[in-house]
């Protein structure tokens, strides 16, 4: 549905601007919702009784805020919530469940799969072993207030994070499961890594998205209070859902 307002053309501010202000407007009192399909270009077109590169040009500057969002061969869609979370290169490490929290959204969890797999050798002297050990992987999306943000890929040492075989992963934070173990809370030694991916079939599957979307791959080593390792995290994130803060 477009909600038609009559531009001012006689006006200082110019028609792709109050095309912007009449959209911001059906998003911000709910004619639009996070997520929704706004009208085509066409209709945009007719609705305001403008040109095509006015309607362009508004849904160009509404994409660069931030508050659309284009899908290739889908259209263009109002934007989700997004989690803002602190990025840092120190020992500051924060739960997704608590960037949710700071940000007051309800944080959840979807258990992809959970299984044992040969060490990595690339990953020997974080380990201390390579393909002769043994991981405990465990794959999850992650959610704020129901929107899929992330997929997480996480590596424990087998021998000493087996119990997680056994924990509940649904709608619960991995953070406060070990902690309750073995009592322990991750840390970082080293900076973490990110960089762009573009989305495989399976993560795009599981995060909502189209097929070659960007995602931000963030990958860190965790150690725990005795410095030995405790996991290796992969996060593949929805850019337009997620903020990082450097």
């Amino acid at each position: 549905m477009v909600v038609s307002t009559k531009l001012d053309e006689n006006s200082s501010t110019p028609l792709y601007a109050q095309v912007m202000a009449a959209i911001l407007t059906s998003i911000d009192d709910g004619t639009y919702n996070p997520g929704d399909r706004i009208p085509s270009e066409e209709k945009l077109i007719e609705a305001y009784s403008v040109s095509r590169i006015t309607v362009r040009r508004a849904i160009r500057e509404l994409v660069e805020d931030g508050r659309l969002v284009k899908r290739p061969g889908k259209g263009t869609y109002v934007s989700e919530p997004q989690v803002k979370a602190k990025f840092t290169q120190n020992n500051d490490v924060n739960s997704f469940t608590n960037s949710c929290a700071q940000n007051g959204m309800l944080a959840g969890a979807h258990l992809i799969s959970l299984d044992v797999v040969p060490g990595i050798d690339s990953e020997r002297e974080f380990f201390g072993f390579g393909s002769e050990g043994k991981l405990l992987r465990i794959d999850r999306v992650r959610t704020a207030d129901g929107v899929p943000i992330m997929v997480e890929e996480n590596y424990f040492p087998y021998d000493t994070y087996r119990f997680l075989e056994n924990a509940g992963h649904e709608n619960t934070s991995l953070f406060a499961t070990v902690f309750d173990h073995v009592h322990m809370k991750p840390s970082l030694k080293e900076p973490c890594t990110l960089d762009i991916e573009k989305a495989s079939t399976t993560l795009a599957a599981n995060l909502d998205v189209a097929c070659g979307e960007p995602l931000f791959l963030y990958v860190g080593r965790y150690y725990d209070d005795n410095g030995d390792a405790m996991y290796l995290g992969k996060q593949h994130i929805v850019g337009s859902r997620f903020t990082f803060r450097i």
